[in-house]
């Protein structure tokens, strides 16, 4: 299952679909990403809507075994509702470069691993992610689990596009 999963992550969820994944997508606008993948159209800020559409997934497609998610903060719970849900066996969550600044993840992020998005510094200046490296560095994670994968670089910070 991935959440958010039409925008950025879409080449995530093609990939897994090629891969012969059966694929529930929750996401606020639907996308063919193939015979594979079922979208259910949802927004992740209205708690009845998030959870309406993640029961729908789990009776139609079964518990996921694999969830990601890319919950930005303007639903704070978002993740831990999505993950009490459905009850993954694993849990990968994309963040935003400015959590790694942040503190420990709380209790409930425990066994939770991140893919920290960065950016990338080049002789030129520097530049945010593109969709394509976010979706290699999200199936990097995928591949090869960490709790913490790190998508292009997060130091030095003052050299972050603006």
């Amino acid at each position: 299952m991935v959440v958010g999963g039409t925008g950025m992550l879409a080449g995530v969820c093609r990939e897994l679909a090629g891969r012969g994944s059966r694929l529930s997508v929750l996401a606020r606008r639907p996308a063919d990403l193939g015979t594979e993948v079922t979208c259910y159209t949802c927004d992740y800020t209205d708690t009845e809507s998030f959870e309406a559409a993640a029961s729908d997934a789990t009776r139609q497609d079964g518990e996921p075994s694999l969830l990601i998610t890319w919950i930005h903060a303007t639903a704070p719970n978002g993740t831990d509702q999505i993950h009490s849900w459905t009850n993954p066996a694993r849990h990968i969550r994309v963040l935003g470069s400015a959590s790694a600044n942040k503190p420990a993840p709380v209790q409930s992020e425990a066994g939770v691993e991140h893919v920290i998005l960065g950016f990338v510094v080049g002789s030129a200046g520097s530049r945010w992610l593109t969709n394509k490296e976010i979706c290699e560095g999200v199936m990097r994670a995928v591949d090869h689990p960490q709790p913490r994968t790190v998508v292009g670089v997060l130091e030095p910070w003052e050299k972050r596009p603006s």
